[in-house]
């Protein structure tokens, strides 16, 4: 499969292989393109042009990732609308509880037990995120043709 279609399609299954590539090719580009401009000799310019791109560098991304991430579950025969509940869900969830627990006044904090709501919500996180991980780069695909395609191991072969 072809490096543009991997990226920018939503069509087709792809194994845990290329999937794993594929998303820490995206990682380490995202990580790049941010931090470049600390190679600027003026400390505050690569500080101010990181705030400024660093957002717009990650929305950019976002395409690809979501991309990868529904051919490989199309690959273990599922649709990629289960994308919102192994990233969406989880990161909602993280950014919820940290902001209860770092923005809130610690005086209005509601505990229960030895956990603030917050804390509690940041736990509640990783089970969703950790089955995604399981599903998504863990477990194999479908052996043969499913819904979305011919099988991308037989396609190798």
């Amino acid at each position: 499969m072809k490096l543009q279609k991997i990226l920018f399609s939503f069509a087709g299954r792809i194994g845990r292989r290329t999937y794993w590539l594929a998303i820490l090719a995206l990682i380490v580009a995202v990580l790049v393109l941010t931090f470049a401009p600390f190679l600027l000799k003026s400390e505050e310019a690569a500080v101010l042009l990181v705030a400024l791109t660093s957002q717009f560098i990650w929305l950019l991304s976002l395409w690809p990732i979501l991309a990868v991430g529904s051919k490989r579950l199309h690959d273990r025969n599922k649709n990629g609308w289960w994308l919102l509940i192994f990233w969406l869900l989880p990161f909602a969830l993280f950014c919820v509880g940290f902001s209860i627990d770092f923005f809130d006044d610690p005086n209005t904090v509601r505990r229960s037990g030895y956990f603030s709501t917050g804390s509690i919500l940041i736990f509640a996180s990783l089970p969703p995120a950790l089955w995604g991980i399981v599903e998504l780069g863990i477990l194999p695909g479908t052996k043969g043709p499913n819904l979305y395609g011919a099988d991308p191991a037989q396609q190798l072969a």
